[in-house]
């Protein structure tokens, strides 16, 4: 389609398109190395948070080229209807408030995603118990005027982590909507409010064309506690989207990892059982037993919200000479980039099977190259299914080699008597 045929809803569409789905395309036409990360600002352009923007700084092209290019490759894309669409907020923020939603902005550019999940979570809340919680289900307009049960008798609360502000009823039928930034920034109030009266703020990016990966009470390189562990994870050569304080010591850190790599041979369509997530949650999980939070599950996991409050009893700290007498860390952003990281990607593709759609790259590109000489050839993937050879079996393998090594040493010592 060319850019006179292209309509102004069109372009509005092409607009908003998600940022790291937008990314994750121009790497894979060849316009953009994995490892180069897209910029708040460059000149005129803000490729982070405009997909045309982006293609106009990936492919050196104009205005009406990029639109085109979009247009091609995202015609059927339909994410920003998804969108929970809230008002602009008609009274004049407060100070706290700017800031509050300049750190969402910073957050959300460097996820990559147009849309996410907001919860609202009991302060007492385990995280890791997400994956199995009843999940309460309120709208927008029943959010703003319930009674969150702080003083709920417990049975009444158990299993239950708080509320998905998105999820309401239509028709009869429970339907979610998600946020994207400007849904975020104009629902600070609401925020705030429920953050003052005991609720965390997590959010969830939904992984339309990437995956997150989070490392949970990070460590650094070493698995020892630091003031700033992420600092370690790029010295070792990992590039995080976002890292982030959620308390006096704890930390969050969040590798951004294209989709399509993990797409299963001959698998059409988006959705989870086209793509080896249960590779991906083994090494996520591995990640996290090694340099984070060993018990957490779920690969798609709620991170905190910088600007607003970490409420969990633990972290409380009582404060003399002022009015509150108890203090909460507020969360705090540490690291943003808009990035892949190619080094997450390989690692995790090891754990995946062989049949995806990455690993099968993989072995094409080292047997090309070791027909023209570059490399030996790699091992190719085996499939999950093959288990790691056990004790006995390790030290069966042992003895043989001390079996041949001892044999090859006779042939030896034979040849050298003759």
């Amino acid at each position: 389609m060319k850019m006179d045929e292209i309509s102004k809803d069109e372009i509005a569409r092409l607009r908003r398109l998600d940022p790291a789905g937008v990314h994750a395309a121009l790497i894979a036409s060849g316009d953009l190395s994995i490892n180069t990360a897209i910029p708040k600002r460059i000149g005129n352009l803000r490729p982070a948070e405009n997909a045309i923007d982006a293609v106009k700084f990936a492919k050196k092209c104009d205005y009406n080229q990029a639109l085109e290019w979009l247009h091609e490759h995202f015609a059927h894309d339909q994410t920003a209807s998804r969108n929970v669409g809230i008002k602009k907020v008609e009274r004049e923020l407060f100070d706290s408030e700017i800031v509050i939603n300049r750190l969402v902005k910073q957050q959300m550019d460097a996820l990559g995603c147009s849309e996410a999940r907001i919860t609202l979570m009991f302060k007492e809340a385990d995280e890791t118990s997400q994956q199995d919680a009843q999940v309460e289900i309120i709208s927008e307009s029943d959010l703003a005027a319930a009674h969150l049960g702080q003083d709920e008798e417990p049975e009444k609360r158990k299993n239950r982590f708080g509320f998905l502000a998105g999820k309401r009823m239509e028709n009869g039928e429970k339907v979610e909507k998600f946020y994207n930034t400007k849904d975020i920034q104009n629902s600070v109030g609401m925020l705030r409010h429920r953050n003052g009266e005991g609720l965390n703020v997590l959010l969830t990016p939904m992984d339309r064309h990437c995956f997150y990966i989070l490392v949970d009470d990070a460590l650094d390189r070493h698995g020892r506690e630091s003031e700033s562990p992420v600092k370690s994870w790029i010295d070792a050569g990992f590039k995080p989207c976002l890292a982030l304080q959620t308390s006096w010591k704890s930390h969050q850190i969040i590798f951004r990892v294209p989709k399509e790599p993990f797409r299963f041979k001959d698998a059409v369509g988006n959705d989870d059982s086209c793509f080896d997530r249960q590779g991906l949650h083994k090494y996520f999980q591995s990640l996290n037993r090694d340099f984070g939070d060993h018990r957490i599950s779920g690969l798609r996991h709620g991170i905190r919200l910088a600007g607003y409050r970490n409420v969990k009893p633990k972290h409380a700290r009582e404060v003399e000479g002022k009015a509150w007498g108890v203090e909460y860390p507020f969360v705090r952003i540490e690291h943003s980039e808009s990035t892949f990281c190619e080094k997450t990607l390989n690692d995790a593709l090891k754990m995946c099977s062989h049949k995806v759609a990455g690993n099968i790259e993989r072995t094409k590109q080292a047997l090309l190259n070791h027909r023209n000489g570059v490399t030996r050839p790699q091992q190719v993937m085996p499939p999950r299914s093959i288990r790691p050879a056990s004790a006995l079996g390790r030290m069966i393998s042992a003895q043989d080699a001390e079996r041949a090594a001892r044999q090859d040493s006779e042939k030896q010592e034979k040849a050298r008597c003759r």
